[in-house]
């Protein structure tokens, strides 16, 4: 019993571990290195966020529906969504009626803002990568720190849309409270 209670935070880290490894700058010791763009590492990510992260119930995916994903340049993420991964994500262009996440991929800083005023008070997993991003609103944003991405969280920003992050997700992500981050 003990195992099944520790299995998420387990596989949390195994999947970390992996996309680590698969980063850029890791290697795996020897001449070999496993590499990955940043386009396949966020899709990666943003596969696995879904699961530590709670809607509200009139919008949260049904029982075997996709989560509804969009980007504001699928293109660079349509091969990561495919196959497997195809059956539990739907991967649509921004702007869309309907989606769970957003994410925001090479969008500049003044687009963001208006998208975020777009998003307010809808529960919207807002998902990007400019170190502005959460002063902006967005509520999960990719930083390279040391030649790895990190997760950088604005709780902020989640509560305002109503969505809920797991502990778990928050005691490893760099929390972003204002002009200052806290770990």
């Amino acid at each position: 019993m003990g195992f099944l209670t520790r299995a998420p935070t387990v596989l949390l880290a195994l999947v970390l571990a992996g996309v680590c490894l698969l980063s850029p700058t890791g290697s795996s010791g020897g001449q070999h290195r496993l590499s990955a763009t940043g386009d396949q590492l966020r899709a990666l990510f943003v596969q696995r966020l879904v699961k530590y992260v709670a809607w509200p119930e009139p919008d949260r995916p049904k029982q075997g529906e996709p989560f509804i994903i969009a980007a504001t340049n699928p293109d660079l993420l349509r091969p990561y969504f495919e196959g497997d991964a195809g059956a539990s994500f739907k991967l649509v262009q921004w702007p869309v009626e309907k989606c769970h996440v957003l994410v925001m991929t090479g969008t500049p800083e003044r687009s963001v803002a208006a998208i975020m005023k777009q998003l307010e008070g809808r529960p919207i997993l807002s998902v990007g990568q400019n170190p502005m991003n959460p002063r902006l609103g967005v509520i999960v944003n990719f930083v390279k720190l040391r030649g790895k991405f990190k997760l950088q969280i604005n709780p902020q920003a989640a509560g305002e849309a109503g969505l809920a992050i797991s502990s778990r997700l928050m005691n490893i992500a760099i929390i972003y409270r204002g002009d200052e981050s806290a770990r």
